[in-house]
């Protein structure tokens, strides 16, 4: 923009090149010179001290569009979101959308395009992936202090689309990729394939922008196919821990276990019948060490069966901008992004055999009114629709067969599933000025719908502790719905807000907000529908949480004018900025929860039978019903209690900016946040084990040696009892520092770096593999969480991330300028971002129910100071452990006969800690090199390579930490490597 000031006596001054981002407020102080009211003095360069946040205390980081576009993305198709680890207290985190700001989880961050809703409802993912090409403006928020940002605790994530001008312009694009082009991986490697297998993959397509009526209507349209062919790849295979061939066939000389008929022992033979056809698919095994069966030593080993993963995807965005008149705009904008890919879901460790497709059709509408009824008066209006259809078919549906520590037969125990979301939004926001105040005040609404299929344990799903009850057909558990948890839930979201900016003084900026969210509870979330049903331990139906009033308050004082001295040598004169602030947000109930809790009586009727009754049942399942049977107290019920919160969090921040030169911004900063009512999942009723109990279990080495588990139960009379419940914690605290040069001769570059510490009792209410992995959704005591207490598994003490982008002047003045060394060495650009940070923590679990709660998942063994302890030998870290569990070693459990972590052995699980170790840590160069060829003063071609990961640098994920596996202290993920793309592009 360019703003200019005027004023009766004085002269008039122009200021050029204002840059105004998303939801940001630009405080320009300028002096005028007494003269003649006629006389103009023009300022061309924007000030010192314009880029500084005056006006607000939100941390946040802003990238054009043209950057966006340079810079290198991922490799495979391109995501604008990976640009959020640039951001201020941003980093990389496991599961869900992969970001975490300010140590919240990664579940709770907001995306927006344009202004309005970009969100999945169920599992908190963006709803419409966008290419840089299709960008004007990215945004992250970490810490906002404006109430107009809400729905969600973490990154507020905007992105703003390019829309048309008065000049026609257009581009056609391929990013290609190729096996010959990227480095063999260690898993390949692992497996014996010593060349990358074949693939191809195409990024090709093309924009066009320009004016429909000239000043007053324009269109911007953008089209990419992403098609992606393969061979069969090791980084494409969940690794699986099996019997090798001679364990296979050692199998058949193991005797009989305890009580074990011939025909219960051939039924388990039955079952893994099929290994001597995945035989000739495995390369190699990794790992390889016995495991006793009834005393007969079984060779097994670590495998990986290579699979392909091609993929299409399709994305298409269209815009058109109208100027009704000098007052009104109207805008219309969609994106399309259309996905196929056939084998990466449910159990992908024995190929394609139990595998399963993924097909998604994301859509977003937005349709936006603004009207200027005069200078200090704006409205704009939106109306939204996004729709996400997913489907989740896959190839086999027998039974699923868990062998903890060892493999999975048959698919997920959650598939079949898909659902298809509809969000309606409205949304009105106004801005008046006020004398010294800017008010903003605002309402968005949003009906969601959403049809949902969730077939959780509808196949019927065994569990198994370890090989060797497997072989016995001594199951843990059986699980089995006898139908599918289908629902259509209606939700409304309100959200409200009133803002307050105001200019106290020439140099301070005050910002006051309210904000107030409520949202529907759809179904209740199936608490108990009827008075029988809850007296038998099941909560009463949720009610909505009502009080969610969240105010802000945010300042920013930028001493000018000050006299010659010390602190007009040390701040400037409006060149540095002391900002900070308070607020509260909420996040969203995720309608996964809903997906988890549909699965009750009488909607789903679930059986659930436990030891002895399952001892020799395997295969046979329970006989479908064809009418809904009375209510069985021992069924399991999960639910949320009806007092369940909307998760809270408190932040705050502080922070200086100083302004050097022209184009250098440093700042300064601390952050911090509190937060409550965060989902996690509980019990109610879990078993109870007494130390006299387990003393005889591990006397004898039998599990079965005291009551059943349902005997042991808080009430007997009741079955399961799992809370999702919105009682964890958490809390944050960070130092940052920013820097940034705007760009300024060819050159861009930014970075920060954040010290921080996150600690919470949980991380994770559901089943994400990669946080459950390291730390378990449940607690090992579920009368005790504040032994859970520990650093956060998003927790990353060290956090460095730098971004830049340099066009390089070569030859462009002096005696070598001329039309040939022009030709050779102009229009060359390096771009790229880099960012290191530590590992992540993890949980040494004994991997079966030592405890006796009737949960698998969070018992931890006891810790022994002076036991053995190896870290891997060639990178010092805990990339890899090695650590006998006979006793000798840190971590101790009482033992089968067979020298497995023994179940029922320990009453209120072991000392060991929660995320008491640390995995390596996270290292990343991603690199651009790009020459633009100009054929005639508007056509140019730009050839272009993209390396991601450009060192080829081994960022391995977390060891396997439970101790019940052959893998334990093994690393058998796969720690990515080198890709690359080359491209050109055609631009107008």
């Amino acid at each position: 923009y360019s703003i200019e000031f005027s004023k009766s006596g004085f002269a008039t001054a122009r200021v050029e090149s204002v840059q105004v981002g998303t939801a940001q407020e630009v405080v320009l102080n300028q002096t005028l010179s007494v003269a003649a009211a006629a006389e103009v003095v023009q300022v061309i360069e924007t000030p010192v001290g314009v880029e500084l946040s005056k006006a607000s205390a939100t941390i946040e980081r802003k990238l054009d569009g043209r950057f966006v576009e340079s810079v290198p993305l991922t490799a495979f198709f391109r995501d604008v979101n990976a640009l959020a680890y640039m951001a201020p207290t941003a980093t990389r985190a496991p599961g869900s959308t992969g970001i975490s700001v300010s140590g919240q989880r990664a579940r709770n961050n907001n995306f927006m395009i344009d202004g309005v809703d970009n969100n999945d409802l169920s599992v908190t993912l963006a709803n419409a992936r966008i290419i840089p090409e299709a960008v004007a403006e990215y945004q992250v928020q970490t810490a906002s202090y404006s109430a107009e940002y809400g729905r969600n605790s973490g990154a507020q994530i905007s992105v703003i689309t390019r829309s048309g001008t008065n000049e026609l312009h257009g581009s056609a694009w391929n990013y290609y990729r190729a096996n010959w082009m990227e480095p063999v991986s260690l898993l390949n490697k692992r497996a014996n394939i010593l060349k990358t297998p074949r693939f191809v993959q195409n990024q090709a397509g093309g924009s066009l922008g320009g004016p429909i009526v000239r000043n007053r209507a324009f269109f911007f349209g953008l089209v990419e196919t992403n098609r992606r062919r393969e061979a069969a790849d090791a980084r494409n295979a969940s690794p699986i821990v099996i019997p090798t061939p001679k364990g296979f066939a050692d199998l058949r000389n193991v005797p009989l276990g305890p009580d074990q008929t011939p025909q219960s022992r051939q039924a388990m033979l039955d079952a893994i019948s099929f290994l001597p056809e995945v035989y000739p698919l495995i390369p190699r095994y990794d790992n390889v060490t016995t495991t006793r069966v009834n005393g007969v030593p079984i060779e097994v080993g670590t495998a990986r069966i290579p699979l392909a993963n091609p993929a299409d995807f399709w994305y298409v965005q269209s815009r058109v901008d109208y100027a009704l008149s000098s007052r009104d705009n109207l805008s219309y904008r969609n994106h399309f992004d259309k996905r196929y890919q056939p084998d990466v879901v449910s159990n992908l460790g024995f190929g394609t055999r139990f595998s399963g497709a993924q097909t998604i059709l994301s859509q977003n509408h937005a349709l936006s009114h603004t009207r200027t009824f005069s200078p200090r008066f704006v409205n704009e209006f939106r109306a939204a629709y996004t729709r996400r259809n997913l489907d989740f078919p896959e190839r086999d549906s027998r039974p699923t067969v868990g062998i903890t520590g060892f493999f999975t037969i048959g698919g997920a125990n959650n598939f079949p599933q898909g659902r298809i979301q509809n969000t309606f939004q409205w949304q009105n926001v106004s801005t008046f000025l006020l004398g010294r105040h800017s008010l903003k005040a605002g309402v968005d609404i949003r009906r969601n719908r959403l049809f949902n299929r969730a077939s959780f344990d509808s196949k019927g799903t065994w569990t198994f502790n370890n090989l060797e009850d497997f072989m016995n057909n001594r199951a843990f558990s059986l699980v089995q719905a006898v139908n599918e948890a289908t629902f259509d839930a209606r939700q409304t979201n309100q959200y409200y807000f009133f803002q307050d900016d105001i200019r106290l003084t020439r140099d301070l900026t005050v910002n006051l907000g309210i904000r107030y969210e409520y949202s529907g509870v759809p179904f209740g979330f199936f608490g108990a529908a009827n008075d029988q049903i809850a007296a038998v331990g099941v909560p009463r139906p949720v009610v909505p949480d009502k009080n969610n009033w969240a105010p802000r308050f945010g300042f920013a004082y930028s001493p000018s004018s000050m006299s010659d001295g010390f602190w007009k040598r040390l701040l400037g004169d409006g060149q540095t900025v002391f900002r900070g602030g308070f607020g509260v947000a909420y996040d969203v109930l995720f309608y996964n929860i809903l997906t988890v809790n549909a699965s009750n009586y009488p909607r789903v009727v679930v059986a659930r039978t436990d030891p002895p009754a399952t001892y020799n049942l395997f295969p046979t399942l329970a006989p479908r019903q064809a009418t809904v049977p009375p209510l069985n107290p021992l069924a399991t019920f999960v639910n949320s209690p009806t007092d369940t919160q909307n998760p809270t969090t408190h932040f705050w921040s502080f922070s200086i900016q100083r302004q050097f030169l022209r184009n250098y911004i440093v700042e300064v900063g601390y952050t911090g946040n509190r937060s409550y009512h965060q989902i996690r999942q509980g019990q109610t009723n879990p078993g109870i084990l007494t130390p006299q109990q387990a003393e005889t279990v591990r006397n004898t080495r039998n599990p079965a040696a005291i009551p059943s588990l349902q005997a042991r139960r808080l009430n007997p009379a009741w079955g399961s009892r799992v809370s999702i419940e919105a009682t964890a914690k958490g809390e944050y605290h960070g130092m940052f520092v920013r820097f940034d040069r705007k760009l300024a001769h060819g050159l861009l570059i930014g970075g920060n770096y954040t010290f921080s510490a996150n600690f919470s009792d949980n991380d994770e209410s559901l089943a994400v593999a990669d946080i459950v992995g390291s730390s378990p959704p449940v607690p090992q005591d579920y009368f005790n969480y504040r032994n859970e207490w520990s650093r956060s598994v998003f927790d990353r003490p060290h956090r460095l991330a730098v971004y830049y982008s340099y066009e390089i002047p070569w030859f462009s003045n002096g005696p070598l300028n001329h039309a040939l060394m022009r030709g050779i060495f102009s229009g060359w650009q390096v771009s790229g971002t880099t960012d290191f940070q530590s590992g992540q923590p993890f949980t040494v679990r004994t991997g079966v129910d030592t405890g006796g709660t009737g949960d698998a998942r969070p018992h931890r063994p006891m810790y022994n100071p002076g036991g053995a302890f190896t870290k891997d030998p060639v990178t010092g870290n805990l990339r890899t452990f090695t650590t006998p569990i006979d006793g000798t070693g840190i971590f101790i459990t009482p033992l089968t006969a067979g020298g497995a972590p023994l179940v029922n052995s320990w009453a209120g699980g072991g000392n060991l800690g929660r995320n008491t170790f640390r995995g390596p840590g996270f290292v990343n160069w991603n690199a651009s090199l790009m020459k633009t060829f100009s054929i005639t003063e508007r056509w140019k071609i730009q050839i272009r390579s993209d390396w991601i990961n450009m060192w080829n640098q081994r960022n391995f994920g977390n060891p396997t930490s439970t101790m019940n596996t052959p893998a334990f202290g093994t690393n058998t993920t796969d720690p990515g490597g080198r890709t690359m793309l080359l491209s050109a592009k055609i631009r107008f």
